[in-house]
């Protein structure tokens, strides 16, 4: 017969299962390999090379398969999870105060899975070696008339494709494939960039575009990798070179490509590595504005002089896209949506926040005009 003492004796596991207990070690590890990481570029590497495309690679190939976004499903769903949620916890609740406990125990150690699974598997990428240090190229502040000479080597870029490019709908270019064949072009050419250069992942996995992707362009987001779920999810409301530079991006954070301006340029590398003229065409033609953007406010007489020397189809193409965004431009879902990015993006190391993705600028100023994009 059990004494009084034994029966009271407290034990952990009953109030918590095994496995959260694991699950709350896991996370603490996590944090403290974050914390170490946002000063050791050694170990964020290690972390981002080692475990990373483990997770990446594992995480992509069990969504690959379905031909929709899980993670756009899990959002839609949210409302009636949160319900059901609420009903578990008040039956745990009326069931003893063990019970609830267990319960909550168990919700919150899935939670802590979902930053463990972040940080062994994607955000350590943010602390790493920058993208100019694992290519060599010199990243530098740049002058407008470096702005300019890179500009005008995108636009030439762009518009040497021309004679591929289809109007379909006046002045705005048409993807001549499928949403399909796009993903199949653009893992074609990772396939080429990962074998130039290694520090890259090379995997198969395909783009999934967003259902809901008119009242999405409101929040004035092009695409989002979900690290969670292993997927990069597309908006395909945009015109069609937005789609491919967009996929080409979301699959470089699906790489392990973290930092914004980074992602951008290496979608600019995949697509100009492409078969496909419409794919080059996409790469050149973002990229381009992106620098031109930069150029407009850094010398006006320069800016003035680059647009007098687009063709009418690139100048109608980017005119178009500015018509097309007067839509969401002003709107409070956009002005939330960038806030949480722009939150996101200097808590993990970016300071400029939102305004990273132009400093691609630098990137392809220093690859363009000394690296290997240099003309020889």
């Amino acid at each position: 017969m059990k004494n009084k003492n034994e029966k009271t004796k407290f034990r952990l596991r009953d109030w918590v299962p095994i496995w959260a207990i694991v699950l709350f070690a896991v996370f603490a590890v996590a944090v403290i390999i974050e914390i170490l990481s946002k000063s050791d570029k050694a170990l964020a590497d290690a972390i981002n090379d080692g475990s990373g495309p483990v997770i990446r690679v594992a995480l992509a190939k069990m969504t690959n398969f379905l031909p929709f976004s899980f993670a756009e499903s899990l959002l839609l769903c949210s409302p009636a999870l949160l319900v059901i949620f609420i009903l578990l916890i008040v039956r745990a609740g009326n069931k003893s105060l063990r019970a609830l406990v267990k319960f909550t125990s168990g919700a919150l150690a899935v939670i802590s899975l979902a930053y463990s699974v972040f940080v062994f598997g994607y955000g350590t990428g943010y602390y790493g070696r920058t993208i100019d240090e694992k290519l060599g190229l010199e990243r530098k502040n740049v002058s407008a008339e470096e702005l300019y000479d890179t500009a005008k080597l995108l636009l030439e870029g762009a518009e040497k494709e021309l004679d591929s490019i289809f109007y379909p709908r006046g002045t705005y270019s048409s993807m001549t494939f499928s949403y399909a064949e796009m993903n199949k072009k653009l893992n074609d050419a990772w396939k080429k960039v990962s074998e130039k250069y290694p520090c890259f992942q090379r995997f198969e996995s395909n783009t999934k575009p967003v259902a809901l992707s008119e009242p999405w362009t409101y929040t004035h987001t092009s695409g989002l990798y979900c690290f969670f779920t292993g997927e990069a999810n597309v908006n395909v409301n945009y015109p069609d070179f937005i789609i491919v530079s967009s996929a080409a991006h979301e699959m470089a954070h699906q790489r392990g490509i973290a930092r914004e301006d980074e992602a951008n340029f290496v979608s600019f590398l995949v697509c100009i590595s492409s078969d496909d003229p419409y794919i080059r065409y996409s790469g050149y033609l973002d990229m381009f504005r992106e620098v031109r953007n930069k150029l407009a406010d850094a010398d006006k007489t320069l800016y003035k002089k680059l647009i007098s020397e687009m063709s009418s189809e690139t100048m109608g193409e980017v005119v178009s896209f500015g018509n097309f965004f007067d839509k969401y431009r002003e709107n409070v879902a956009a002005t939330v949506s960038n806030k949480v990015n722009d939150t996101y993006i200097t808590s993990h190391g970016q300071e400029a926040g939102i305004k990273s993705y132009g400093l691609v600028a630098d990137l392809l100023c220093a690859y363009m005009l000394y690296g290997d994009g240099a003309k020889k």
